[in-house]
């Protein structure tokens, strides 16, 4: 029934989105850091979107009640928007696997999975997109 129930469109989307991101970053210098911190990012991410921030409003308010951290928290925003539109070739499969696994946990949401059921499935995709980009990047 578990199986049944899973969301494959949105889960095969993300493994493909991990497998892209992974034969990417297979292509760096440092071969055995870059597998790991991409497994471990996501991890990262699918306890993020696991638990996502219900109290963001106390912590925004908390954040900008002064005029001057607002201005400098525009600031770091627009000098952090134009790292993104120039290296924008860089950030394209991170924002792919961000919004593949956010689909994914939407999905997996609906289905009424349990939070550990869900946990498990994204970080099992997860895994398995980063091992066939593996896959894909040496063998292929």
């Amino acid at each position: 029934m578990l199986v049944r129930k899973l969301p494959w469109l949105s889960a095969s989307l993300l493994l493909i989105a991990y497998a892209i991101f992974s034969k990417l970053i297979i292509t760096t210098s440092h071969l055995w850091s870059s597998i790991i911190s991409a497994a471990i990012l996501g991890v990262f991410l699918a306890l993020m979107l696991m638990s996502p921030l219900t109290n963001s409003e106390k912590i925004l308010t908390k954040w900008f009640r002064s005029d001057t951290i607002a201005f400098l928290s525009l600031l770091m925003l627009a000098a952090f928007a134009s790292i993104l539109l120039n290296w924008f070739k860089i950030f394209i499969p991170v924002i792919m696997v961000l919004c593949a696994e956010a689909l994914v946990r939407i999905d997996l949401q609906t289905a009424e999975f349990s939070y550990f059921s869900s946990l498990a499935v994204l970080i099992i995709v997860t895994w398995m997109g980063l091992g066939l980009g593996w896959v894909m990047a040496m063998y292929m």
